[in-house]
C-alpha cells in the first residue's frame, strides 16, 4: 500500500505550484508516494505545466471552480495512501519532511491528523500552524487583539494554542489546511471534508470531527515548511474577509448550540463590518498616506511660522479666518503636487527632476490661486512666498522617510547563497531587474565544507559560507538574500529565515530551472523596475496628459502661424485633445482604438514597429513625445487617424 498521498488543489498559482512540486519531488526520497494535483479551472496554464514538467503527478482538471473541499475530496476518494496530506500550492516542504512526519505518525497509532511549524517568505512564524477550537471566548480574544497581550496564555491566546511553544510537539485541536496530514483510516471513520465549506473553515471542521471521533491531532515540531501565506487567495482582500467569516458562521451553526452559537454569530457579524471598514481605511492610507502626511506637516509648519511672525514681528492675522485661508492654499499646493505626479511611491519615482518639476507646478498654482483671491482674502504675501518652501521641505522629509522604509530600487545589494548554480542565478536576477538597476552581489557557499575549486563569476565574489549569512548581511549592508532552490536544502533556508526576518532583510528563492525568483509577494518573472514609467500607470498617463494640454495652448498661441504654414489640422486636432479624445503622439501599433495623433512608428513595419511602440509605452518620458512632435513639424507630417499611415 502507498505510504503517502499528497493532494494539492490549485487555482491560478502556476509559479508557486511549480516550486511546490519541485520540493515535493525532493522530499519523496525512497518513500512510496503518489501526488495529486486538482486544478479548479485555472487560466494560467497550470495543468499543461504539470503534465509537461511532472508527468508522474496525477492531474484532475475540473471544468469549474468547485471549491477547496470538493476538489480535495475528489483526490482523497481516488488516492491509495495510508496517509493523506492536503498541501497548499504556495508551500515549500523540506527534503526530510515526509520521512520525519511518516515516522512520527507510525509511532503514534492514535494520531488522526498532524500539522507542522510554518514560516512565511520573510522568516516570520505563522501562528495558525497550531490552533485551538474557535469557541466564542478564544474567537473574541483573537478578533479584539487581546491574544497579543498574553501570547503564551491558554486563556487569552487559546485561538492560537498559546500554551504550546513553537518548537514543542503537542496535542492541539485544530490543524491548518495549508499542511494537513491525516491517517486515511481516520478519514474513513469521520468522513471527508464538508463540501458546504467552499473555501476556509473546512480544515477547522474536519480537525474537530477527528477529535470528536476519538483521534488525536498532533502539532509536530520535528520539521518545518515555508508557506507563502495566502498567495492563492490574497488574504488581505475584503473578499477574503467575507468568505472566511461566512465559513466561521457555518462552523458555529454546525458545532455550537444555544447562547454559545448566538454569541459567536454576533461576534462574527461585528467582525465582518469592522474588518470591511478597516480594509477600506487601509486602502485609502496606502494610496494617499504620503500625501496626507505632507499636507498635515506643511499646514502645521505654516501655522507655526504665522504664529511666530505674529508674536515677534508684530504681524497681525485675523484668526480663525487666516487659518482657513492658509489651509486652502496648502490644499492648492498639495493638489498641484499631485497633479504633477509628486506623490508617487518613493520606490517608483521618476527621478529627482520629476519631483522638482511637480513642486514648481504646485508653487505656480498656489501663486495663481492667491492672485485670484478677493482683496479681503489676501492676508499675507509673505505667507504665500514661504508656503512653497515649507512644502518642499516637508515633502523632501516624507520622501526620504519613504525611501528609507522601502529601499532604493535603483541600487540593490544582494547576497546569493548557492554552489554550482551561482552563474545561472546571477544571470536570472540581472535579467529580472532590468537595465536601470545597479546590482551589487556577493556570494555565500551553500555547502558545509569548502569546494576544491571555487566557481568563478566576474563581479560576484565569494565572501563566506551559508552559516555566515547574518554577519555577511551586516558587513555588506545587504537588502536581500537570494537562495538557490537547486543548491540549498529547504531546511537550511527555513532555519535562516527567522534571523533574516528579524534583521529586516528580504528573502527570495531563485529557481533557475524554471526561471522564477520567488518571495512572499510572488514570482517576479518581469523586470519590475523597467515598467515603473509605463503608460499603464496613472501618474505616467497624467504626465502625458499634462504634456498634451501644454502643447494645445502653445498651438493655440501660434494658431495664425500654423494656419499660414499649412498646419491647420494641428489647430483642429487640438480641440479633440482638449476634450480627451486623442493624444499628440499615439502608441503606434499597440491596439488603442479611436486614438488620433502622430504615429511614432511611421516608416517601420512588423516587429520593428511593435518594438518601438512597446519601448515607448513601457518607459515613457515627455521628451520622447516632444521629439516626435518636433520631427513632425519639421517634416510637415500631418495628424492622422489610428490605423492609417
Amino acid at each position: 500500500m502507498t505510504d503517502l498521498s499528497v493532494i494539492i488543489v490549485s487555482y491560478n498559482v502556476r509559479a508557486f505550484l511549480e516550486q511546490c512540486l519541485v520540493s515535493v519531488e525532493r522530499a519523496m526520497n525512497d518513500l512510496d508516494v503518489d501526488v495529486w494535483v486538482v486544478d479548479n479551472r485555472s487560466v494560467d496554464g497550470s495543468v499543461d505545466m504539470v503534465r509537461e514538467r511532472f508527468p508522474w503527478v496525477h492531474v484532475i482538471a475540473n471544468q469549474d471552480n468547485v471549491g477547496f473541499s470538493v476538489a480535495n475530496n475528489q483526490a482523497i476518494r481516488a488516492c491509495a495512501g495510508r496517509h493523506v496530506l492536503l498541501l497548499n500550492p504556495d508551500t515549500v516542504v523540506g527534503e526530510d519532511t515526509f520521512q520525519t512526519c511518516l515516522a512520527h505518525a507510525d509511532a503514534h497509532p492514535k494520531l488522526g491528523g498532524m500539522g507542522v511549524p510554518m514560516y512565511d517568505g520573510t522568516g516570520k512564524y505563522l501562528p495558525e500552524s497550531k490552533r485551538g477550537l474557535p469557541a466564542p471566548w478564544p474567537a473574541f480574544c483573537r478578533m479584539s487583539g487581546l491574544h497579543r497581550l498574553a501570547p503564551k496564555s491558554r486563556r487569552f491566546n487559546g485561538y492560537y494554542a498559546g500554551q504550546v511553544d513553537e518548537q514543542e510537539t503537542a496535542l492541539v485541536d485544530i490543524l491548518s489546511g495549508a499542511y494537513m496530514w491525516m491517517r486515511k483510516e481516520a478519514l474513513d471513520e469521520v468522513g471527508l471534508l464538508d463540501e458546504q465549506f467552499f473555501m476556509y473553515g473546512e480544515d477547522i471542521d474536519l480537525s474537530w470531527r477527528l477529535v470528536e471521533g476519538g483521534w488525536e491531532n498532533h502539532y509536530f515540531a520535528g520539521t518545518r515548511i515555508i508557506h507563502y501565506k495566502g498567495e492563492s487567495t490574497k488574504k488581505g482582500s475584503l473578499n477574503y474577509v467575507m468568505v472566511f467569516y461566512r465559513a466561521m458562521l457555518l462552523f458555529a451553526a454546525k458545532h455550537f448550540e444555544g447562547s454559545q452559537a448566538q454569541a459567536f454569530s454576533w461576534m462574527i457579524r461585528t467582525a465582518i463590518y469592522g474588518r470591511a471598514a478597516l480594509a477600506v481605511l487601509r486602502r485609502m492610507l496606502s494610496r494617499w498616506g504620503d500625501m496626507l502626511r505632507v499636507a498635515m506637516g506643511t499646514l502645521a509648519a505654516l501655522g507655526g511660522v504665522m504664529a511666530v511672525s505674529q508674536m515677534t514681528l508684530g504681524k497681525f492675522f485675523v484668526w480663525p479666518d487666516a487659518g482657513w485661508q492658509a489651509a486652502g492654499l496648502v490644499a492648492v499646493q498639495v493638489l498641484g503636487m499631485w497633479t504633477g505626479g509628486g506623490y508617487r511611491d518613493a520606490r517608483e519615482r521618476g527621478g529627482a527632476s520629476r519631483h522638482v518639476l511637480a513642486w514648481l507646478l504646485a508653487s505656480l498654482m498656489t501663486l495663481a490661486a492667491y492672485s485670484l483671491f478677493p482683496e479681503s482674502w489676501r492676508f499675507s504675501r509673505g505667507v504665500v512666498l514661504v508656503l512653497p518652501l515649507l512644502h518642499g521641505l516637508v515633502h523632501g522629509l516624507v520622501l526620504a522617510r519613504a525611501l528609507k522604509r522601502n529601499g532604493n530600487p535603483y541600487h540593490i545589494r544582494r547576497l546569493l547563497v548557492a554552489q554550482a548554480d551561482l552563474e545561472a542565478m546571477a544571470e536570472l536576477l540581472r535579467r529580472n531587474e532590468g537595465e536601470r538597476v545597479r546590482l551589487t552581489m556577493h556570494a555565500l557557499w551553500a555547502g558545509e565544507s569548502d569546494p576544491q575549486e571555487w566557481p568563478q563569476l566576474q563581479g560576484v565574489p565569494w565572501v563566506g559560507r551559508i552559516r555566515d549569512v547574518g554577519e555577511a548581511v551586516q558587513i555588506h549592508n545587504a537588502d536581500e538574500v537570494v537562495f538557490s532552490g537547486k543548491d540549498v536544502r529547504t531546511e537550511s533556508i527555513v532555519a535562516a529565515l527567522p534571523m533574516l526576518g528579524r534583521m529586516g532583510v528580504k528573502c527570495r528563492i531563485a529557481w533557475t530551472d524554471v526561471g522564477d525568483v520567488m518571495s512572499s509577494g510572488g514570482a517576479s518573472r518581469e523586470a519590475f523596475v523597467a515598467f515603473q514609467r509605463g503608460l499603464h500607470r496613472p501618474e505616467v498617463a497624467r504626465t502625458k496628459r499634462v504634456f498634451d494640454l501644454v502643447l494645445v495652448f502653445l498651438v493655440w498661441g501660434m494658431a495664425p502661424v500654423m494656419w499660414f504654414t499649412g498646419r491647420g489640422d494641428w489647430v483642429r486636432f487640438s480641440t479633440r485633445i482638449l476634450r480627451g479624445k486623442g493624444t499628440w503622439v499615439r502608441p503606434g501599433n499597440l491596439q488603442v482604438p479611436e486614438r488620433y495623433g502622430l504615429d511614432l512608428t511611421v516608416g517601420l513595419k512588423g516587429r520593428a514597429a511593435d518594438r518601438k511602440a512597446f519601448t515607448h509605452a513601457q518607459d515613457y518620458h515627455w521628451r520622447k513625445d516632444l521629439a516626435v512632435v518636433a520631427d513632425a513639424l519639421i517634416s510637415r507630417r500631418a495628424i492622422i487617424s489610428h490605423g492609417h499611415h
